[in-house]
């Protein structure tokens, strides 16, 4: 089975080196830049670092759980890299006859051109894995919490391509409904059966002895294994080993932005960003969105709502009206009144705002004057997070950081009503995941992912 995917990776760089190629001399026909002895190296030269960018940014990975827009972020470096290398090629070799106009061209053709290969593949992968075609047969070990959520995601997102058969435990327990499939002494039996591709091991007591022959088997047979612990619950999802002595300590918890240096940064992009929204986008689109507003409606054109900030210290939080003006914000049991869907409260140029996003634009103010992020968990009005924080674990981690105008739990599909709790709690998980794995790469990757949606339309925006 790795042999097999070894070889669908080189099929898929092999037809995106030729595109580079292909890119390439179209663009020197573009730029009519004259062919020479020089110019014919160049690809070569250009095919090799591509080789190694896409091994390093992982290009050729099998991209089963993600979308396509995360796919298509992870070919921007690559792209980045191969600007880069042009000019420093050409700079190189003291050659500056249109060469940007060169660049430029490559640069184009070689983005739309895989942009598009990478959909195209993507829809007929999709296509097939619902349709039942191009499956893999996933084995799980150890039926507990995490093995059971496994086999459920597994089972309920065809669009994974991932088929799974059934669990193996060492007694049987009888919560599998008919997907018990054995002990793991009869492993290679079952493998032979049913056709294994990948195993995930899920055991509740981690048995070394036990793990080791697993992993032999599986080696035996080139299955890929992956392995997730129960015991991961008491640790967050990006920890850290340090030596005190001579004694190994894990950090629980590591948040980047406790660094002096990155919290700058991301300070510094977030006044830049907005900044340059104001002037070239907000200066003329908040007149319009405002007098749609009054001419819908009576009432202000914004709405000013107290919402938590970070380290759970208050804010007046700044939105254009998108309700009825002096809309109730409290249920008649005294519990925080969320919006849901066709909510009489909001207006006909609110559902459009919200649909849109557009109601939360103003916040850029709240950028500016320092109490938000462009990036970060989502604010939550002051009751709400009262209610919330009673009911769901570690909700207050999500303060640890200013809260941000969109998010990554917002463009996961975690964002709208929250009366359910497992979303609720859903979206506190991606929001600790956003603290503990934060990037500047991480940021651009989630205002693409907001652009993207906002073109779409997001179903649970209302």
């Amino acid at each position: 089975m790795k042999t097999l995917i070894t070889k669908n990776r080189q099929k898929r760089l092999a037809f995106d080196l030729i595109l580079l190629c292909g890119s390439f001399y179209l663009a020197m026909l573009m730029s009519h830049k004259p062919i020479d002895n020089n110019q014919i190296l160049i690809p070569i030269i250009l095919v090799f670092i591509w080789y190694f960018t896409s091994k390093y940014t992982n290009l050729y990975d099998d991209f089963r759980t993600t979308t396509f827009i995360e796919e298509l972020l992870v070919l921007v470096p690559n792209v980045l890299f191969q600007l880069i290398a042009v000019g420093f090629i050409y700079f190189t070799i003291n050659d500056h006859l249109y060469v940007r106009t060169l660049a430029l061209y490559y640069v184009l053709f070689m983005t739309i051109i895989l942009a598009f290969k990478k959909y195209f593949l993507k829809q007929w992968k999709l296509y097939n894995w619902v349709t039942g075609k191009d499956i893999k047969n996933l084995l799980i070990i150890g039926s507990g919490d995490q093995g059971m959520a496994f086999y459920n995601t597994a089972l309920t997102n065809k669009q994974f391509g991932y088929n799974p058969i059934g669990f193996i435990e060492d007694y049987q327990p009888h919560h599998l409904n008919g997907k018990y499939r054995g002990t793991t002494a009869e492993l290679e039996k079952i493998i032979d059966e049913f056709k294994v591709d990948e195993i995930i091991i899920s055991l509740a007591e981690y048995d070394t002895t036990k793990v080791k022959k697993i992993l032999a088997i599986a080696d035996k047979y080139a299955i890929r294994t992956k392995i997730i612990p129960e015991y991961f619950q008491f640790f967050s999802s990006k920890f850290k080993m340090d030596i005190f002595g001579h004694l190994p300590i894990i950090t629980v918890r590591e948040e980047p932005l406790e660094e002096f240096h990155w919290y700058m940064m991301k300070n510094i992009a977030d006044v830049v960003f907005t900044s340059l929204l104001f002037i070239f986008v907000f200066s003329w689109l908040f007149p319009i969105i405002a007098i749609a507003i009054k001419l819908d409606s009576k009432g202000p054109v914004f709405y000013i709502q107290d919402r938590w900030g970070k380290n759970g210290v208050a804010f007046k939080c700044i939105k254009f009206r998108s309700m009825v003006h002096n809309a109730t914000t409290v249920k008649d049991n005294g519990k925080f009144n969320q919006t849901v869907k066709n909510d009489a409260r909001v207006t006909r140029v609110g559902a459009f705002l919200r649909k849109s996003n557009f109601d939360e634009l103003p916040q850029f103010f709240n950028v500016l004057w320092g109490n938000m992020s462009v990036i970060g968990p989502r604010p939550h009005a002051v009751q709400h997070s009262i209610e919330s924080k009673e009911q769901i674990d570690n909700y207050l981690l999500r303060h640890l950081v200013k809260p941000g105008i969109t998010g990554w739990a917002q463009v996961n599909g975690y964002r709208g009503e929250t009366s359910d709790i497992f979303m609720m709690k859903k979206r506190v998980e991606f929001d600790i995941w956003y603290i503990e794995n934060w990037s500047p790469w991480l940021d651009l990757k989630v205002i693409v992912m907001t652009l993207y949606s906002m073109v779409k339309g997001d179903m649970m925006a209302y």
